[in-house]
């Protein structure tokens, strides 16, 4: 009974290579699922100036802080224009990468600055693109981290580079330059610092005067060829220059002898032309008040040339065409009677005015502007002559071998004006309502 069933036990002796293999299984298993072998990944291409001194196989690849793979090489290699560039290839998991937009970038930073780098995916903060990012691309990492390693070994090459007793007397002379002038220097800064927060404010003004830089260095770059004809062609000035430099030198004597000449005759005359300058003051005062009716004056004239004025003087330029009549005699000048009175004070708000010019037509009838002008006491039109002058003239004393004043008999005073025509009515010939000025 005990032989029947040993015989149908396993014999020990298996449990052991059983062990072993079980136990390689479980290695390679582990060995597997920890390089992620059985995992399946997608693979992306990032293409750098350089990869830095810490980045190795097996280095993380991170979305926003999480890691979504790793790098799987770091190779070199030349492009087509020879530049040496870095070429580091990763897998990703297939779940994250679905979320990785077309537009995603590249960064290769480190954790510390003697830390090992990783590759940062970042989403552009202008927002993600809608369409995913294709398997097997290639990014552009847009920056790499420094690494203190690599700052100290730039250090060391320019150390080995300088010579310590050059460097000596370098900063020997600076030291002694600088010594002493502690305040100078003080405010030199402080000065500098006023100087940039008074130009901080304007920084877009500035901005902006360096877009239009831009733009007018455009312009000279499009008018580039034509600037280098112009400047060609004046090759050839100066090659006739060149060849009559004779004529041109008896040119510049003569133009010496005669500035020579207009110093001889203007500084013989320096205190009279002075004087004329002087007199001349109140007539270009009284020009400059009254510029603002040039323009209307002349374009007046022109106007009334045109419409008829050029034909009442004739038409052909030699002649012109008059209308005379014999009328009563004005009464004689009587001081201080007619002694003119000049208070006009131009135009509204005492300004000059171009009043109906310069087309009348267009402000018709006439404006009329009363001012404080005329004879004195005397009428300054006669509405009613009667008789001109009721006395007697005699002018022939003043044609006597001693001239002697003429001798005039004048018994009354001018005519008077006809009667208002109602009570209370103006003067005659006065207007009803005279405007204000």
């Amino acid at each position: 009974m005990n032989n029947t069933l040993r015989r149908g036990e396993i014999d020990p002796i298996w449990w052991a290579p059983v062990l072993l293999l079980v136990i390689a299984a479980v290695s390679v298993l582990t060995g597997m699922a920890f390089s992620g072998t059985p995992r399946k990944t997608v693979a992306l291409t990032v293409v750098s100036d350089r990869a830095g001194l810490v980045m190795e196989d097996g280095a993380k690849v991170k979305l926003r802080g999480v890691q979504i793979g790793e790098v799987t090489s770091v190779d070199a290699y030349a492009d087509s224009s020879g530049v040496n560039l870095s070429k580091l290839r990763l897998k990703i998991s297939p779940r994250e990468f679905d979320y990785l937009p077309s537009n995603v970038q590249a960064e290769i930073k480190s954790s510390t600055a003697f830390g090992a780098k990783y590759v940062d995916l970042v989403v552009p903060s202008a927002g993600a693109s809608p369409r995913p990012l294709a398997p097997g691309a290639v990014l552009h990492s847009r920056n790499v981290t420094v690494e203190v390693n690599t700052v100290f070994e730039n250090l060391q090459a320019i150390v080995h580079a300088i010579d310590p007793a050059k460097l000596n007397a370098v900063l020997s002379a600076v030291a002694d330059g600088v010594r002493g002038k502690g305040d100078r220097i003080g405010q030199a800064i402080t000065g500098a610092n006023q100087v940039l927060l008074t130009v901080n404010p304007r920084m877009p003004t500035v901005r902006q005067d360096w877009q239009l830089f831009g733009k007018t260095a455009h312009v000279y770059s499009d008018a580039a060829q034509d600037i280098l004809s112009v400047l060609d062609s004046f090759s050839a000035t100066s090659a006739t220059i060149t060849a009559d430099a004779k004529e041109l030198d008896e040119l510049l004597l003569s133009a010496i002898g005669f500035a020579q000449s207009g110093i001889n005759t203007i500084g013989k005359n320096q205190q009279n032309l002075v004087g004329a300058v002087n007199i001349l003051l109140p007539t270009t005062d009284l020009l400059m008040k009254y510029s603002p009716t040039y323009t209307c004056l002349f374009q007046g004239a022109q106007w009334f040339l045109e419409h008829g004025g050029r034909d009442a003087l004739g038409g052909n330029g030699k002649s012109v065409i008059m209308d005379a009549a014999l009328l009563f005699g004005d009464d004689p000048y009587r001081y201080p009677d007619n002694l003119p009175v000049v208070q006009a004070k131009g135009g509204p708000g005492g300004k000059p005015s171009c009043g109906s010019l310069p087309d009348v037509s267009k402000n018709f009838p006439v404006k009329y502007l009363v001012t404080d002008t005329g004879f004195g006491t005397g009428l300054d039109i006669r509405p009613n002559p009667g008789i001109g002058f009721p006395g007697i003239a005699n002018y022939f004393p003043v044609t006597k071998g001693t001239p002697e004043p003429p001798r005039i008999r004048y018994p009354g005073g001018p005519a008077p004006g006809p009667l208002p025509p109602y009570p209370g009515a103006p003067p005659y010939g006065a207007p009803d309502n005279p405007p204000s000025p």
